[in-house]
């Protein structure tokens, strides 16, 4: 009996089942942050939103094994800055792909995470290029008309003395 509930523990064990997509960061205490790279010992190097590059240690009630939140290169997560130590923080919440693209989109983000997510995404990505984050606001589409009109005061001159000179040229002269 005790064996059976065991193996039926182990099948149904989900990691990351609390998916808290709502969480609000308290801007006095906490920061975005981004994983640059993992050290062990549940620990991470995080570059904080504001460029600073700290330890990040991973809170121990997203360790547990029932809860377990796998965190690795490349994620954007929510870090307490600690007071009485400057180079270290908490790490506090990890935040899914969906989440990303929409802190993103609604520029909470500072230009230095940004840049550093879109460079790990598209090592990982195999080479594909990601075009979801380039605006083109200013760009100003031009009609046919526009075309045709900048063709018209093109003056194109084909000169047939000038291509024979170059028949002439040698190799070796090069």
């Amino acid at each position: 009996m005790y064996q059976a509930s065991i193996r039926n523990k182990k099948k149904t064990l989900n990691l990351n089942k609390s998916k808290n997509i709502n969480y609000i960061i308290n801007t006095d205490y906490e920061d975005y942050g981004f994983v640059i790279k993992l050290l062990g010992n549940c620990r991470a190097s995080v570059m904080c939103n504001n460029g600073d590059i700290v330890i990040g240690i991973i809170r121990g009630n997203m360790r547990r094994f029932n809860k377990r939140v796998l965190i690795d290169k490349g994620d954007i997560v929510v870090v307490s800055r600690r007071e009485y130590q400057i180079n270290k923080a908490d790490i506090v919440h990890k935040y899914s792909l969906e989440q990303c693209q929409y802190i993103i989109n609604s520029n909470e983000l500072t230009e230095t995470l940004i840049n550093e997510y879109y460079k790990n995404t598209q090592k990982t990505s195999g080479g594909g290029v990601n075009d979801t984050y380039i605006s083109f606001e200013d760009a100003e589409i031009d009609t046919k008309e526009d075309i045709v009109d900048k063709f018209k005061f093109l003056d194109i001159v084909d000169d047939e003395d000038e291509d024979e000179d170059e028949d002439e040229c040698d190799i070796d002269d090069i």
